[in-house]
């Protein structure tokens, strides 16, 4: 298979397939390519990065939007346990639990603070 060639029109459609809160891979299905092509003309194409970062800010921004009105009672179906789960996977930054250092609590480390 040739390596589709990039066209600039492809930042609109980055930005509308990622606003509407769906994913990277998303947006190479849409545009007929790898997930892998779309990493590459990120690094490539600063337009289509910058694309990228917004559409994926306005993703967050649509399933923070769904949450918030699951929670208020504007959506009746809200299902919260799914969605905090792909709040977590999908937008780790912002939402994965923290996990704690516990390095200093290895049983190795335990033993040596006592000698």
């Amino acid at each position: 298979m040739a390596a589709q060639i990039y066209d600039e029109s492809y930042c609109t459609k980055a930005l509308e397939v990622l606003s509407n809160g769906e994913s990277l891979v998303a947006v190479a299905a849409e545009l007929g390519v790898s997930r892998q092509t779309v990493y590459e003309w990120k690094d490539k194409h600063p337009e289509f990065n910058e694309a990228i970062k917004l559409g994926l800010a306005r993703s967050q921004r649509y399933w923070e939007q769904m949450g918030h009105d699951g929670t208020t009672g504007a959506n009746k179906d809200f299902a919260a346990t799914p969605w905090v789960f792909t709040m977590k996977s999908r937008f780790r930054d912002d939402y994965a639990e923290k996990k704690e250092d516990n390095t200093a609590n290895s049983v190795i480390e335990k033993l040596l603070e006592k000698l």
